[in-house]
């Protein structure tokens, strides 16, 4: 028979929009409060990061993992927007006092974790959420950066549409012209570069993998420490590891740095 406050994991219906998106909430072993950190997946979401909210579950940290509108089985139409929103409606339904004593959640104590798509998700997140207390972004996407490199090589529209097309296969409601017309418009409240001054209070972790061919170091991570550095961030660090994209073979360093900064920013 299992004791009452043990680690669990359970699914939740999380009121985005008009929708319900799908949460997998990992729920550290002891009473709580927990820390919670919100793990916010990449597009369309080949890598998950469950190994990740295991892991940290079982290190004591409550995790979620969510699925964007029209994302994995959550209902509505998914765009980079609605995915904005849906981390909004997450954070607000987690504050919630009956879902925070469901769940166990310090809702005093939450950080932001996103891959990818997902780092771009958390950064501009917490740019606007002063009740985050820290956030990381691995290999985080910049879609403003993305609308310059449009803008200077049209040549590059087939590149991008064929890996948007690629991840829109997976997802409901979306599509390459609709993504691409959303970026566009948005490109400067969704460079990242730009958000640095307000992030700049942040306790900020950013990782980059040095063979990504999906966002290259020097392009997306490089130019974002740097304007980190010069906005007078005093809580950022950053780390850069030998492998590809998804960290594919470095799972288990990420879980121990994640860990390790958790500790220091969290507790």
């Amino acid at each position: 028979m299992k004791q009452k406050n043990s680690s669990k994991l359970k699914l939740l219906k999380i009121p985005s929009g008009e929708d319900l998106i799908i949460g997998r909430m990992y729920i550290a072993e002891g009473k709580g409060p927990h820390a919670t950190v919100l793990m916010l997946h990449g597009f369309p979401g080949v890598m998950m990061n469950l190994d990740l909210a295991a892991e940290l579950q079982q290190q004591g940290w409550n995790v979620l993992v969510i699925n964007y509108r029209g994302a994995w089985g959550s209902q509505g139409s998914f765009s980079f927007t609605h995915s904005l929103e849906d981390v909004h409606a997450t954070l607000h339904y987690i504050k919630q006092e009956q879902a925070a004593i469901e769940n166990r959640i310090d809702s005093e104590r939450i950080a932001l974790v996103g891959h990818s798509f997902g780092g771009f998700l958390a950064l501009k997140v917490a740019s606007l959420e002063p009740s985050i207390k820290a956030v990381a972004s691995l290999s985080g996407a910049n879609f403003g950066l993305f609308a310059q490199m449009l803008e200077k090589d049209p040549t590059m529209e087939a590149q991008i549409t064929e890996v948007l097309g690629e991840g829109t296969f997976f997802l409901n409601g979306a599509s390459v012209e609709s993504i691409i017309e959303e970026v566009r418009t948005h490109q400067n409240e969704w460079n990242t570069f730009l958000l640095a001054p307000q992030l700049a209070v942040q306790r900020i972790l950013l990782t980059a993998a040095m063979f990504d061919e999906e966002l290259p170091k020097p392009y997306f991570h490089d130019p974002l420490v740097g304007l980190l550095e010069n906005a007078g961030a005093e809580h950022l660090q950053y780390e850069v590891f030998e492998t590809d994209h998804n960290y594919i073979d470095k799972r288990k360093e990420i879980a121990l740095l994640l860990n390790k900064w958790l500790n220091s920013v969290l507790n």
